[in-house]
């Protein structure tokens, strides 16, 4: 247990980090977050060399075992071949604790921290995005994508690490291995490297794009499924359930329309790499055998060249399909970076003060804000209220009382004009420190966290029955 502990604390998901927006660039995304762990996966990587080594160990013994049998007798086969079984058992010996190494790396340390690291920060991130943001999306659509882009970056780099970075050490050692019995056992693994190469860099980047749409596809079926769940009761007032079925039914024959242009070409690109493996054990064993007639090789030779063969053929559809994973992943992240790598509407000037309101004096100068359109709402709006005074905000729906409360509460920012408390402008202090003075009751139930367990039921009364409804508070405790 003290083991694995010592992993599984390696990782602080709520460490101190870059607060800025995160990069909107694929690869800079990518760095921001690989940064932070660096250490833990240049073990990973570590460790997966060690495994393609011993490996690629095993089977060389394995060559070597068999020309040694046959030089030798069963009387004296301790005698003759005893060193080499003792290396070869020590590399099998090798195999369950490089295992264990890199399952503790991956499922102790890095899945569950670094998972969480992500989440946390995107979302401390996104959780500070002006109200238009959440207004102009669907909540489950923001929540999904900040849920699900920390596991597929993760799983994304840590396949790199497994798949691609083992297979290549395990393809340049085989190559070594090859060139030492006969420099023309080379010639066919090379072929197939090139061919693999090339049906991977024809195939991976349309999948990518096939991938990346289907992301997309799938944070819109979320989006509308999560919004019809959240607003059922809106659903049921308004008999809407039918409506609501085939606005997700569009959505779900969306995502299955792309999901079967990106099977069909997983399935053409799997029949291409087969045929290349089928190639490359014929040519790999033919030329072994050939040589061998020819007396270059011994049986031994043959067998690693062939057990080569045969363990990279068996690879490379671990490969394929590992390359596809990468990319799905990688698209999941493309998406979520379209939710996550956005500036934040609202922001603090740099030397926003803290606001003081002993009296709660509010007054508007001039205030003009018409929601980024030409006109309408609030233009050129002054008035004052006076500490201690009750005011009531009375109009037909959409006439601003509900955009006047925000704007008090600095959910815009003014278009002109400006907002003061106690002669203090609202835009020069903190929006944390402003709204922690202000008191509102909203006409919507709500249960808020106050931490600790505790919890305070959020009601509200009944100010009209317009659609821009709430009012403005009087005055600033």
């Amino acid at each position: 247990m003290t083991m694995f502990r010592y992993f599984e604390t390696r990782i602080d998901p709520f460490r101190a980090h870059d607060e800025t927006m995160p990069p909107n660039t694929l690869i800079g995304f990518y760095a921001r977050y690989c940064r932070q762990v660096w250490l833990w996966l240049a073990c990973l990587m570590a460790v997966g060399l060690v495994v393609s080594l011993i490996e690629v160990t095993i089977l060389r013994f394995v060559g070597s075992i068999v020309d040694l049998l046959r030089a030798t007798t069963p009387a004296h086969l301790l005698q003759d071949c005893g060193e080499t079984f003792l290396l070869m058992a020590l590399a099998i010996a090798a195999r369950p604790l490089a295992a264990i190494a890199h399952d503790l790396l991956t499922q102790q340390n890095i899945a569950p921290g670094w998972t969480n690291l992500i989440r946390w920060q995107t979302h401390r991130y996104v959780l500070r995005q002006s109200l238009d943001y959440f207004a102009n999306d669907f909540a489950g659509r923001i929540a999904s994508n900040v849920i699900q882009t920390g596991p597929a970056l993760r799983e994304s780099v840590v396949q790199i690490i497994d798949a691609l970075w083992f297979v290549t050490i395990f393809a340049a050692s085989a190559l070594v291995i090859l060139a030492e019995a006969d420099w023309r056992l080379v010639l066919p693994l090379t072929a197939w490297i090139l061919a693999y190469a090339s049906v991977l860099a024809y195939f991976v980047p349309r999948v990518r794009r096939r991938a990346e749409v289907i992301a997309h596809m799938r944070a819109i079926l979320t989006g509308r499924i999560v919004d019809s769940y959240t607003n059922i009761q809106t659903v049921k007032l308004f008999a809407q359930t039918e409506g609501e079925d085939a606005h997700a039914a569009e959505a779900l024959a969306d995502h299955l329309k792309a999901f079967h242009r990106q099977t069909r070409l997983i399935t053409l690109m799997n029949a291409v790499v087969s045929a290349t493996n089928c190639v490359l054990l014929l040519g790999t064993g033919g030329l072994a055998v050939w040589l061998w007639a020819g007396g270059v090789l011994t049986l031994g030779d043959i067998a690693i060249a062939s057990g080569l063969a045969i363990r990279i053929t068996t690879m490379s559809g671990w490969v394929m399909w590992t390359s596809i994973g990468i990319f799905d992943n990688v698209g999941i992240v493309q998406e979520g970076m379209r939710t996550i790598a956005r500036p934040h509407g609202l922001v603090d000037r740099p030397d926003a003060s803290m606001l003081v309101a002993r009296r709660g004096a509010i007054r508007f100068e001039n205030v003009r804000f018409h929601y980024g359109k030409e006109g309408g709402v609030i233009d050129d709006l002054s008035f004052a209220i006076a500490p201690g005074e009750k005011v009531g905000l009375v109009g037909r729906s959409g006439a601003g009382k509900t955009t006047i409360a925000q704007l008090l509460l600095r959910f815009h920012d003014l278009e002109s004009g400006r907002i003061l408390i106690d002669g203090q402008d609202i835009a020069k202090v903190t929006q944390d420190s402003l709204r922690r003075q202000i008191g509102m009751v909203t006409q919507d139930t709500s249960l808020a966290s106050l931490g600790q367990g505790q919890y305070s039921l959020r009601s509200a009364g009944h100010a009209d029955g317009g659609g821009d409804r709430g009012g403005a508070p009087g005055a600033c405790a």
